[in-house]
């Protein structure tokens, strides 16, 4: 644009692009500039430490959906995207992920073992062999244990599988 036609636009642009009036239409919330600084910093804090909380929980288990992840964190924090930044971040930054991302790992694991059948019992009688006398005694125990009930549920997987992962190591 010419000069000429770009000058009656500059007041009118000026106009339009203040904050009163940005307020009054609902683009802007009404802001106590004072606390601008503080507020940014808080709300950048509490990102950050979500981020990093959430990393955390996508690496235990990267099958699950980043809304699963979100809602575990929610739940197992006790904060949500809504909470006050700073008491956000004092929850998050304090928080202890370590059970809940070894549970995380656990089902991950359990998840692709249960999905190729034949790899898992191959496996199984890998972890077998490693075993003491005692130790093979106590899985066939489990094992019929686990027979007897009506419902197998993932619970009993778990459990057969964090023995094994208590108890041997495998290369």
């Amino acid at each position: 644009m010419s000069r000429r036609h770009r000058s009656p636009f500059t007041p009118l642009n000026a106009l339009y692009s203040r904050t009163g009036r940005m307020e009054a239409k609902g683009c802007a919330k009404p802001a106590v500039w004072k606390e601008a600084r503080r507020y940014f910093y808080w709300a950048t804090r509490a990102r950050v430490a979500r981020s990093n909380a959430l990393g955390l929980l996508a690496a235990a288990s990267p099958s699950q959906s980043r809304e699963y992840l979100k809602q575990l964190l929610n739940d197992v924090s006790g904060v949500d995207e809504k909470s006050d930044h700073r008491a956000a971040v004092e929850a998050l930054e304090n928080l202890d992920l370590s059970s809940t991302v070894a549970q995380l790992k656990g089902e991950h694991i359990v998840q692709q073992l249960l999905g190729d059948r034949k790899s898992l019992i191959d496996g199984f009688v890998r972890l077998a062999d490693c075993l003491s006398e005692d130790e093979k005694a106590t899985v066939l125990a489990a094992l019929k244990n686990s027979n007897t009930n009506t419902s197998p549920g993932p619970s009993h997987s778990r459990t057969f599988f964090y023995f094994f992962a208590d108890n041997c190591v495998v290369l």
